[in-house]
């Protein structure tokens, strides 16, 4: 039967009116639900950035790829010398203009008349830059941090002179890149003690290459009587102890017992230094 609406529909469509058919189909049209829209593209892609996959068990979770993030893959921690150096053989380096490598170090220094020992602290701050024929700037300071060792208190004063400068981590100098630190290349000896004791400037210097640390790692792991435990790397008897990050395989820390007056503990630290470094494009001029 039809009514006001099918008049109105023939009248806006001219349809015959034995066509009931048609008319069913237009009042259908009208009535009909909006089918769903299909989900865009884009909203696809956002479901499939953030995945998870489950696996043996384990629960990965795949994250979209950054186009600034480094290009390397995570490192397991190093279980030996050998390890370490592939840890640090395969770290980034991203493309900044200077490596800034900054060194705390304590050193005992000692005076007569009357005897006293003390142990002061430096800050020695390196920016060398990754370019060829750029200066090298090299910081040093006394932070004013003191400690007494042994003999008479002394009150607190500066040190001067040639003392100012601060201990020597390393052996080379160098004002303009490419640096390279003397000594490098030669083989640790067969005497694990002698061996950690004359590899220190090339273990601690700015300017020893990635390759020749590497090498360096290796050599002392080959050497009898040099233990690596959770990053400590020692030996029996040994004076000198260096503490290598397992994960960036980058030498952060280094302990030397070496007294040379009896009036001194022989368990003292003579001279130590903790380690950072970072990758930045600016320096102070």
């Amino acid at each position: 039967m039809r009514d006001v609406l099918d008049d109105d529909l023939a009248e806006l469509y001219p349809v015959p009116p034995d066509d009931e058919v048609r008319l069913a189909r237009l009042r259908a049209r009208l009535f009909e639900e909006e089918k769903p829209r299909r989900p865009s593209r884009w909203l696809g892609a956002a479901a499939a950035a953030v995945t998870v996959v489950l696996l043996a068990g384990l629960v990965v979770v795949l994250r979209p790829l950054d186009r600034e993030a480094p290009a390397t893959l995570p490192t397991k921690p190093a279980t030996s010398l050998h390890e370490a150096a592939t840890a640090l053989e395969v770290t980034e380096r991203p493309a900044a203009k200077y490596r800034h490598v900054s060194y705390l170090a304590w050193e005992v220094r000692g005076a007569s008349d009357p005897f006293t020992s003390s142990a002061f602290e430096w800050k020695i701050d390196v920016w060398l830059p990754t370019a060829a024929d750029e200066m090298v700037v090299i910081f040093r300071e006394q932070t004013g941090a003191r400690r007494h060792v042994a003999g008479a208190v002394q009150p607190d004063r500066p040190l001067y002179g040639e003392l100012e400068r601060g201990p020597q981590l390393w052996q080379s100098f160098c004002s303009r890149t490419p640096c390279r630190e003397v000594g490098i290349g030669q083989s640790p000896g067969a005497d694990p003690v002698r061996a950690l004791d004359e590899v220190a400037a090339a273990m601690l210097s700015p300017f020893t290459t990635v390759e020749e640390k590497a090498a360096l790692y290796r050599g002392l792991g080959e050497t009898p009587g040099i233990t690596w435990r959770d990053g400590q790397v020692f030996a029996e008897g040994a004076r000198t102890v260096y503490t290598i990050d397992p994960v960036t395989g980058e030498v952060t820390g280094f302990e030397q017992r070496h007294a040379t007056d009896l009036r001194v503990p022989a368990d003292t630290v003579t001279l130590s230094a903790s380690i950072t470094y970072e990758w930045t494009d600016q320096r102070p001029s």
